[in-house]
Formats: structure tokens, sequence, C-alpha cells
């Protein structure tokens, strides 16, 4: 199926690996040109030149903490203009006890995960509108259908940006600008692999157990694969989905227990 996104421009955070990496693969098979954002250079310059070689697309990259204004300031110098937005933050490294969580947590947790999508887009979807196409993918947390007391840092603010996508999307929709939230459940990325590693000796388990625990949280009995969730994040992305926006599209093995 032909997306119908050759030569367009995507703007890819937290590209270098994972869910980021393997969503920027997807659109450079479909000809799209990248600029990939993270923290670490030298994992983006590998990536930049993986995609490159693979794809021929021109990809470029941005090493920048996007928790940090400076951080989004110099990623939308340097890519004032994308056809497409997809943001795939971090998660906040604190303490699980909510009633530990200090001021200064809140802050920095709104800071990365609200505040950075939101600043990111409000820099970019006004020239979609003026070129009649735009597309806001941001990944989120199937978390933000679950709430649970000590993800209550992660949670919050990603339900903040769910409000906030929401509402623009209503106001975006008559300009073919489209925006959309991607909720993934337990992924194998190498975070998930790290994750299970420290569970495993926590608990004086093998991560062989631990990763069978883990899978068996969802009807599917197994994790996802990047690139089965990078395929929904770059779906969302296509001329196609011009009529789908205002969504929160969970993609979990059928983990979560409800209907809405």
């Amino acid at each position: 199926m032909d997306l119908g996104l050759n030569g367009r421009k995507a703007l890819i955070c937290g590209g270098s690996e994972g869910i980021g990496y393997a969503t920027a693969d997807l659109l450079g098979a479909e000809g799209v040109h990248l600029v990939l954002a993270a923290r670490n250079g030298e994992k983006l310059e590998g990536a930049a030149r993986t995609l490159r070689s693979r794809h021929g697309v021109e990809v470029d990259w941005v090493a920048a903490d996007l928790g940090q204004p400076e951080g989004r300031a110099a990623l939308l110098r340097q890519c004032p203009d994308p056809d497409i937005l997809v943001h795939n933050g971090g998660w906040p490294r604190t303490g699980r006890d909510f009633r530990q969580w200090s001021r200064q947590d809140w802050i920095a947790a709104v800071d990365l995960m609200m505040l950075a999508p939101i600043e990111l887009i409000t820099g970019v979807i006004d020239g979609m509108a003026e070129r009649k196409f735009g597309r806001v993918v941001a990944v989120t947390s199937r978390f933000v259908k679950e709430p649970k007391a000590e993800l209550g840092l992660s949670v919050s603010p990603r339900l903040g940006l769910s409000g906030f996508i929401t509402a623009v999307a209503r106001q975006y929709a008559p300009h073919n600008v489209t925006l959309n939230t991607a909720l993934p459940g337990i992924i194998a990325t190498e975070t998930q692999f790290q994750h299970g590693r420290d569970l495993a000796a926590a608990a004086d388990k093998s991560f062989e157990e631990i990763w069978a625990e883990r899978s068996a949280t969802n009807s599917a009995n197994r994790f996802a694969t990047p690139e089965e969730f990078a395929a929904l994040c770059v779906f969302l992305c296509a001329s196609q989905s011009g009529f789908l926006t205002g969504q929160h599209i969970l993609s979990d093995g059928a983990g979560y227990p409800g209907v809405f």
C-alpha cells in the first residue's frame, strides 16, 4: 500500500533506537526525508548513516535534550517545517512511592512528557496548516488508559497531553492536519530488556522467568516488536489517514481489560 508520503519530511523524536528508529525506518521506506532527534549524538549518527544507505533519503539529526527548553528550541531551528512530527519521549526516573515525589520531580515530568511535545507541536503546526498537510503522532503509554499510582509521574502529564491533542485536533482538522496519540503496551526494546534484567536481579529470578511473567500480562502472551508498533504510527501519518484525528489508539495485545 502506497501511503502517499514520498518526498515528505518527518521529524522523529527518540529516533536513534527502539520505537523511534523503527518508525523512522518505515517512513524512510516510504520515501520520507528524516530528521532524527535524541540525546546521544553517536547513536544518532549511526542511525542516520544506516537509514540513508537503506532508503536513499535525506537524513539529518540533532542531539538535544527535549526535556529542556533549549533542546526543543534547537530542534525547531534545525527543522521548523516538517510535514510529520512523531514525538516519542522518555520516562521519569524516580522512586515508585508517590508520597516521595517532590515538586521538582513533578515539574521535570511535566516538562519532559507534556510541555516538550506541546512546544514542538506549537512550533510546527501552523506551517502544516498553511501547506494543507500535517501529521502529528505522540507516543504515550498504555497506562493512560489504566493509570497506576506508582506511574503517576508518567501518566498524569500524558493525560494532559491527550487533552491538548484532542482539542487542537478539532481546530486543525479542516486543514488536513491530524493529531493522534499511539499508546504502546510492552514492546521489546532495549529499554524493556534492561528493565527485565533489573527486575530479575531485584527478585532473584532469571531474566527468562521475568520476561515470561511480563509477556503473560496481555492476551497475546508476548511482547510486540518495535516494528509492529511503528507500523501503527506510520499509518497514522499516511495521506489516507486524514479523517482519523483526535484519537488515542492502544496497541497492547489485548492487555487492557476495558471496552472504551
